[in-house]
């Protein structure tokens, strides 16, 4: 069975994560791919981790994850011969990946100059970590200094430094967004010159972020602190047998806590605990002793019946066994012969051009082979920009949903947004404030942010002509996104199924949390549950301390995984005029950029502990300067 991508030619020219993830995700959707490593190898063959622990660059765990499926090639651009070996593998390609760094391509002749004359109809996706261009350009980026600049790095005790969000998920970020702009530059016109997509990793992590940087102005304008991270209620708490996250994000959430508690008295007092104010320790010295004689499993079954969102934190031993993945069958073996390990499977699933499995990544020392598939064109729009003429019916709500339909707005697609005024999207109330006016809920920094470049129309859908207005839409619609818990639209006749019925050809994106089937199928989650599910928090704070959550990265991150899986999608509609249904649960899209832990405990049986600041191979920290609320990154490669 071929992918949506089959027939797609890329070239890798990148090392360790980003550039990588990025041509994974090309694998994962059936273009070929093939990987030229110098004869040293990607640094990743020596970062493990390794079966037993011991060294050995064939075998290496996360290289393999992130290089299963290519096609390799040894090759020293600093000699001539294996420099023209290269351009030969670019000459048919449609897509070169490099991650070297500004002008490292210049220096070796392949800049875009001379990469128009070779193959003028190549998208060329450089990655670094602040641009090809600008005054940072030269500046060595680590993720650690990356996350500095861009707000990652967050203050999760008042006594201590701020800290880093963990495992290196920051470079995947910037991997799917170059995936995303590549795919998004090959449907642009051909002009006779190389199509740049230059990704910036600061920029890619700034874009993950809006809501702490949005919700920060308008808690100055309120005169609180800018940084304050008091939401959600209760968090990451301790459970008899590990940690739990309790996520409240509406008023009704927080009465139900209270209620399931056995503490109704704080039900009105949400704000002052959230604020900080004497009655937050109050409050927690009496839920604490409670949620500590249960088990993680009791609490979360509990709570998820109340419909309060509530998810495990898992660590690197328990994600591979939590029920919903483990039913799903998301964690794979891989490797080679004599060694395997689990690891996480793709981001997505299509209806029709499922995802195979990878054969192993390439050994070092592979010698230059033809393309095994023949290239193919592809079809390109017609329209000024990427996605003109494309019609989406956004049913979202709240971010990761929102934001892919934002992103296709930005380049050209129609996109029609339906509410309800009986239920408005909950992003409104996000940071709006009800005396700043009549049209308070249009005001909320968080929902201005994510829902750019669209109509907006309120149907209610409880009502046989809202319904039939949203089903006319759909009738007309290249796409329908929508990121509800499966029962949602399916109550309404809007699943996948009814609206092929009206739309054969119909691509339909669902976004659910936990996926469209499995035992937590219904459960209700957002992004800190996702966080918490999939190991982000557990490799997220300081050594001897807490879980902590990234604040909320999961929803746009996966939104850019959707946006990569409909490209595909949309390409392969071109090709064979079918449509099909593309499933992203959004648990295993975390799971995904958070591969290290499960990868190395599988390996070893180790679970690495937190490691707060510090990285392997760096010498760094985050440090006060002499004004307060003021720190500073330091860092020194070893």
């Amino acid at each position: 069975m071929t992918g949506p991508l089959t027939g797609l030619h890329v070239v890798e020219l990148a090392n360790e994560i980003s550039g990588p993830y990025a041509a994974k995700l090309f694998v994962d959707l059936g273009a070929e791919v093939t990987k030229i490593e110098p004869p040293a190898g990607d640094s990743l063959r020596r970062w493990g981790p390794f079966p037993g622990g011991v060294c050995d660059p064939q075998r290496s765990g996360l290289f393999e994850y992130l290089n299963a499926g290519k096609r390799g090639a040894t090759l020293d651009l600093a000699e001539p011969g294996d420099l023209a070996a290269t351009r030969e593998f670019i000459a048919p390609a449609h897509v070169l990946i490099e991650d070297l760094g500004p002008g490292m391509l210049e220096r070796r002749g392949l800049g875009p100059d001379a990469l128009s004359r070779l193959n003028p109809n190549l998208v060329l996706l450089r990655i670094s970590g602040f641009g090809q261009c600008g005054p940072w350009r030269q500046r060595q980026a680590t993720p650690l200094t990356v996350q500095a600049a861009s707000g990652w790095i967050s203050a999760r005790d008042p006594d201590r430094p701020p800290v880093q969000v963990g495992a290196r998920i920051s470079e995947y970020v910037a991997g799917v967004y170059g995936a995303l702009g590549a795919l998004t530059a090959l449907r642009l016109p051909t002009a006779g010159r190389v199509r740049e997509v230059d990704v910036s990793q600061l920029e890619a992590l700034l874009s993950t972020l809006p809501y702490p940087m949005l919700m920060a102005q308008r808690m100055k304008g309120l005169g609180l602190p800018a940084n304050l991270r008091s939401a959600p209620m209760l968090g990451v708490v301790r459970a008899a047998d590990g940690w739990v996250g309790i996520n409240c994000l509406t008023g009704q959430h927080w009465l139900d806590v209270c209620a399931m508690l056995g503490l109704p008295e704080y039900g009105e007092h949400q704000i002052a605990i959230m604020m900080g104010g004497p009655e937050r320790d109050e409050f927690f010295r009496k839920a604490e002793p409670l949620l500590a004689q249960q088990t993680v499993g009791e609490i979360v079954e509990l709570a998820q019946a109340l419909r309060i969102p509530a998810a495990p934190v898992n660590d690197g031993a328990t994600v591979s066994t939590c029920p919903q993945y483990a039913e799903r069958g998301f964690f794979v073996q891989s490797g080679g012969p004599g060694w395997s390990f689990q690891r996480p499977g793709p981001p997505f699933r299509f209806a029709k051009t499922p995802v195979p499995q990878p054969r192993p990544a390439p050994n070092l020392g592979t010698g230059p082979e033809p393309w095994a598939t023949a290239a193919r064109s592809l079809n390109r729009t017609e329209g000024p920009l990427p996605f003109s003429g494309l019609r989406v019916l956004d049913l979202t709500t709240f971010w990761a949903g929102a934001y892919l339909t934002c992103y296709l707005g930005a380049f050209g697609a129609d996109i029609v947004k339906v509410e309800s005024i009986q239920r408005p999207d909950g992003h409104r109330y996000s940071g709006a404030f009800a005396y700043e006016g009549d049209d308070w809920y249009e005001r909320s920094p968080i929902w201005q942010g994510t829902n750019l470049n669209k109509r907006d129309l309120t149907l209610d859908l409880t009502s046989e002509r809202g319904l039939g207005i949203a089903r006319r839409l759909a009738a007309e619609a290249d796409v329908v996104v929508e990121n509800f818990s499966p029962r949602v639209v399916e109550q309404f006749g809007l699943d996948y199924e009814a609206l092929v019925a009206l739309n054969p050809d119909v691509i339909v994106v669902r976004m659910p949390g936990y996926g469209l089937r499995g035992p937590w199928r219904d459960y209700v989650g957002w992004a800190l549950n996702f966080e918490q599910t999939s190991g982000m928090s557990a490799v997220t704070g300081y050594p001897d301390g807490p879980p902590c959550n990234p604040q909320g990265p999961a929803d746009p991150i996966v939104g850019v995984h959707a946006g990569v899986a409909l490209l595909g999608a949309l390409e392969h509609r071109s090709r064979t005029g079918t449509g099909q249904l593309i499933e992203i649960a959004q648990i295993e899209v975390a799971a995904c950029v958070t591969a290290e832990p499960v990868i190395e405990y599988s390996m070893t049986g180790v679970v690495r502990p937190r490691e707060g600041n510090r990285r392997r191979g760096y010498l760094q920290g985050v440090y006060p300067t002499s004004v307060d609320g003021v720190w500073v990154v330091s860092y020194t490669h070893l």
